[in-house]
């Protein structure tokens, strides 16, 4: 199908980003919050009005919330509207998930139950010194363990997490792609798109340089996913919140929220206080 043609990069490295057309959705991390996902496909359902469109998800489907199983199901079902296509993206905890369950001795399972591992283990059901293995089905870890790492839609890459400065599309590694803060946080990139990401939360609502978008809003804690639509050609997206709703429309790159008053700038949006890791 055109819209999800695999991508060739004119540059020469390793990785290419899956290419997208068209009208674009994306929401930021889900962390288990099967609930807020499926208001955020109802407004997709509802805005798209039957026309083609592709929903990108940006990672971090599992932890934290307590429906993770039932977030992995929805997105391996797929979509059920026509003319509608869906890319999850690979997250630094959907990685961390698969990993302890293919070796539960691993730094990596450690690491997993550190960040929100054990609301996950619960929405499968697993007990206390317990086998994930016996309780989570070998296909929801080959699903996650398959996931694209990137999407490009021209004017647009979406990503979990963001880039490395000072490298193309072409150059970018899985790590970088799925964990990276610093420098990309305070930095230019260097690829010739605004990046799309999740990752980094931030309570006062999504976060915007000319750059970069940052759309991971905590929505296993505050109870707002924020999602946005991209249409070709239109640099400013229009930006929802499950239980808000449209926010006002914006002019230009700015932290976008109810009632905000500011204006676009060239450097980052300073965030208050430090973000959990591993986000």
């Amino acid at each position: 199908m055109s819209m999800t043609q695999a991508y060739a990069h004119p540059g020469v490295g390793r990785f290419a980003p899956l290419r997208i057309e068209g009208v674009v959705y994306s929401c930021g991390d889900v962390h288990g919050r099967d609930d807020l996902l499926a208001e955020f496909l109802d407004w997709v359902g509802a805005d798209a009005h039957g026309n083609q469109a592709t929903v990108v998800f940006l990672g971090d489907y599992v932890d934290r919330g307590p429906r993770s199983r039932e977030v992995v199901e929805r997105l391996m079902r797929g979509p059920s509207r026509p003319g509608e296509t869906w890319i999850p993206l690979k997250g630094n905890h959907d990685a961390l998930f698969a990993a302890a369950w293919r070796d539960p001795d691993s730094d990596a399972a450690a690491t997993w139950i550190m960040n929100g591992g054990m609301a996950t283990k619960r929405s499968y059901g697993v007990g206390y010194g317990c086998d994930l293995a016996q309780h989570v089905p070998e296909a929801h870890i080959r699903f996650l363990e398959g996931l694209q790492l990137a999407a490009d839609d021209g004017e647009r890459l979406y990503v979990h997490a963001g880039v490395r400065p000072g490298l193309g599309i072409a150059f970018q590694s899985e790590q970088d792609l799925t964990w990276i803060r610093s420098p990309f946080l305070e930095e230019r990139h260097d690829v010739d798109r605004l990046v799309v990401h999740g990752h980094t939360p931030s309570k006062a609502g999504p976060v915007a340089t000319r750059w970069r978008l940052g759309i991971d809003t905590r929505a296993y804690s505050s109870d707002r996913l924020t999602g946005v639509r991209f249409e070709p050609g239109v640099p400013v997206p229009r930006v929802w919140q499950s239980g808000v709703g449209l926010l006002p429309e914006i002019e230009g790159p700015e932290v976008w929220g109810p009632g905000f008053e500011g204006t676009a700038t060239e450097t980052p949006w300073a965030h208050p206080g430090a973000h959990p890791a591993p986000g």
